[in-house]
């Protein structure tokens, strides 16, 4: 047995093991790092697209901000956040091939929303991600609302077994 664990590891060929029930999950730990030589094919890309989109929403809107959640990296990393956002191609390049590109085919997201939307296929357009998180976030949206709208004045004590409580 051990001559084969020897022979594995010279050959590269061991596989990893998952944790035992007694190995801690902080102290797992795997190999990575390997440069494998990969030979494939990438569609091209035009940087000087993305610029132009970012500044002609800078100039409409003022600011840069998801086209899907409303993430601005600005208002919260500051500086660092400045300028940045990601550019996604509402029609995927392997679908539209070859060809020109407008700044409307170019839509601005969050790191996330544009990891969601890459997730699996059928891929949301922007609109569609943004009505999701609209649907999922909707109640908790109004509840925040409702926390932070200005209170009435309570006229009435509601009488409880157990006590008074404002209704």
């Amino acid at each position: 047995m051990t001559r084969l664990i020897r022979q594995g590891k010279a050959a590269d060929e061991l596989q990893s093991l998952a944790p035992t029930k007694d190995e801690e999950f902080d102290d797992y730990s795997a190999p990575e790092g390997r440069l494998p030589m990969r030979l494939h094919q990438a569609r091209e890309r035009n940087k000087g697209l993305r610029r132009k989109r970012i500044a002609s929403v800078i100039e409409r809107v003022g600011r840069l901000a998801c086209g899907a959640c409303g993430f601005d990296f600005e208002e919260v990393y500051g500086d660092r956040g400045t300028g940045y956002i990601e550019c996604h191609h509402v029609v995927p390049l392997h679908e539209a091939g070859e060809g020109r590109t407008k700044l409307s085919d170019l839509a601005l997201l969050c790191a996330n929303c544009h990891r969601m939307i890459h997730r699996r296929a059928p891929w949301p357009t922007p609109g569609k991600l943004r009505a999701s998180i609209e649907r999922m976030h909707g109640a908790d949206r109004r509840a925040a609302e409702a926390i932070t709208r200005p209170r009435r004045r309570l006229t009435s004590i509601c009488r409880t077994r157990d006590s008074d409580i404002p209704c």
